[in-house]
């Protein structure tokens, strides 16, 4: 039996950081992934080309402000795949540089040192001292009858996607991040977009004011809340969706396509039930330095359903690696209530820390600072004046703990209150900092400027 100090399951933002860092180290390392290369999801199927879309059509809609023309959508899904192509070229090279082993199999768990290697041509037993758990997730379909016939995200942003060509009109279930990002690029682009919500409210996961604030400013959809997914069937050459409505009313809508964005769920390893690693519908449960309740285990990134981002999971893993180097001994630590977000819709939604709906139910005192994006110069320049930026500060001290910025440039500046929130950062140190014009990160000094 092979032995290693650490085994990492899956070879994603969740399990490389740590393997790098511990290589480095002097650690000996093997990476288990069942694909065989350095990337997880989010390279795959997910954040990386979904963005060289989304960006590329946000600029489109930009220009066409100025000038009408036609965007040619097979050029963008060939451009998508040549930026895949680019970050698997420069894993590959890290991972050379970085001279660490990678190991194409499933990966089942025998015990608190052992796990097995399914290779698709034999099965091997290898040793470990530490094992991380980043295996990732996977979407989640309903068991409806025609399932077989709809999409899922898979189907327009992996690697020489199933979909090149813009639908005249298409039907999306499911209002989380995945199903409104789509079907916004897909509406500016002149898809007719229909689209169902099991909930009354779409983004359930985020903070209700800042949605309401959004939802006005998304491009053209009908949103049917409320309903529930019957059926898919086939109608001539289209689709027709079969939904239940709150008050058991039937309706049945017909389009080109059915994009099923219901959802991911954590990917639980074979033998963590049997060795009593505990988890629930979640993911796998870690304390704050990301161990399991065998604490020579780790688990990190979507698997734990803490923050299923990929930033996310690359920081997890760090705190994994810096505590198994720690000897078990906890550290350093994971912070959820400083990890931005970014909702890649057109306009953008991004936001941080505790926010109103949150702040009320802690029942933390806060004061607001709110810039619009009407006032904004960049915003302008863009064409793109809808949209604020809202700071929130803790009542007694003037700490900052959270914020969320709709519009222009959202995903760039959020990092900023980011790093406030995880930094403690006060109003006055943001009302001090002379931002760069004419860029919209002026909008937090000039929000902070309120209160001095």
């Amino acid at each position: 039996m092979k032995s290693y100090d650490v085994i990492t399951i899956g070879a994603g933002g969740a399990a490389y950081p740590a393997a790098f860092r511990l290589k480095d180290s002097g650690y000996s390392v093997l990476m288990v992934d069942e694909k065989g290369i350095m990337s997880g999801n989010c390279l795959a199927e997910g954040c990386v080309p979904s963005k060289a879309i989304i960006e590329t059509v946000h600029n489109y809609k930009r220009m066409r402000d100025f000038q009408k023309f036609e965007l040619d959508y097979s050029a963008v899904v060939k451009r998508k795949d040549e930026v895949q192509k680019i970050r698997y070229d420069n894993h590959d090279s890290e991972l050379k540089k970085a001279n660490i082993e990678i190991l194409k199999g499933k990966a089942s768990i025998i015990d608190e040192n052992a796990l097995s290697v399914n290779t698709g041509t034999s099965t091997e037993k290898y040793h470990f001292e530490h094992l991380i758990i980043g295996s990732g997730s996977y979407i989640s379909l309903p068991g409806v009858p025609g399932i077989e016939y709809a999409y899922t995200s898979t189907d327009f942003y992996k690697m020489n996607p199933t979909i090149k060509k813009i639908p005249e009109s298409m039907i999306v279930v499911g209002g989380g991040y995945i199903g409104i990002e789509t079907a916004s690029f897909l509406s500016v682009l002149g898809t007719k977009i229909d689209l169902i919500e099991r909930r009354g409210g779409i983004l359930n996961s985020m903070d209700p004011e800042a949605v309401g604030k959004l939802l006005p400013l998304l491009p053209a959809m009908a949103i049917h809340y409320n309903s529930q997914l019957r059926s898919i069937e086939k109608s001539g050459d289209k689709l027709r969706v079969n939904v239940v409505d709150s008050k058991g009313q039937e309706e049945s809508l017909v389009a080109d396509g059915v994009l099923m964005a219901t959802g991911r769920v954590p990917s639980i390893p074979e033998g963590v039930k049997e060795l009593g690693i505990e988890y629930d519908r979640k993911g796998i449960k870690v304390n704050a330095g990301m161990q399991t309740n065998i604490k020579n285990i780790y688990a990190t990134g979507d698997v734990n359903g803490i923050a299923p981002l990929f930033h996310a999971a690359r920081r997890q893993s760090i705190v994994a690696a810096n505590n198994i180097m720690s000897h078990d001994k906890l550290t350093d630590y994971f912070n959820p209530v400083a990890v931005p977000f970014t909702l890649f819709s057109m306009p953008q939604l991004a936001y941080v820390g505790i926010l109103p709906s949150m702040a009320e139910k802690m029942g933390i005192k806060f004061r607001r600072a709110t810039y619009e994006m009407e006032r904004d110069t960049l915003a302008e320049i863009f064409n793109e004046m809808s949209g604020e930026i809202d700071l929130f500060f803790e009542e007694e001290t003037m700490r900052i703990i959270g914020g969320y910025v709709i519009g222009n440039d959202a995903g760039n500046i959020i990092n900023e209150i980011a790093l406030g929130v995880e930094k403690g950062l006060t109003a006055r140190d943001f009302a001090e900092l002379s931002h760069q014009h004419p860029m919209t990160f002026e909008g937090l000094d000039t929000a902070a400027r309120k209160f001095y």
